[in-house]
């Protein structure tokens, strides 16, 4: 594999770890990797439920492929999401290596979508103390 694509990879481990470790209590969190060759289309998806009971159980993850409008699980973990994540690593390492372009998208869980904050309007001062 190319420098570029292993370092490029390398930056998607350290995505999809911390985007679970980031994982809402309130809900499960979802993470795509979109893969697309010519007309054919790839996903792959990361979902990681958190902890339970305050933190003393573990959570779980599983990884989901869809190909051709069908999704299948690979892969499930009860205790370690950092499983799923390599899983989902490697299945994205094979289309890259098969000519396909990747690209990671989050996914927002429904509880953030509704608390969302709107940015500042653009006439607002972000600085009050300049003028």
């Amino acid at each position: 594999m190319k420098g570029a694509n292993r370092g490029w990879l390398v930056g998607l481990v350290f995505w999809g770890m911390a985007a679970a470790c980031q994982a809402q209590p309130t809900g499960e969190s979802h993470e795509e990797i979109i893969c697309k060759s010519g007309g054919s289309k790839r996903v792959v998806s990361i979902y990681v439920r958190p902890p339970s009971k305050g933190g003393r159980e573990p959570g779980s993850c599983h990884v989901d492929y869809t190909r051709d409008g069908k999704t299948t699980t690979l892969w499930t973990s009860r205790t370690n999401h950092a499983f799923c994540t390599a899983k989902a690593l490697s299945l994205v390492t094979r289309l890259v290596e098969d000519k396909y372009t990747c690209k990671p998208e989050a996914q927002e869980q429904p509880d953030e979508a509704e608390e969302s904050v709107k940015p500042p309007s653009p006439n607002r001062r972000r600085f009050a103390g300049r003028s």
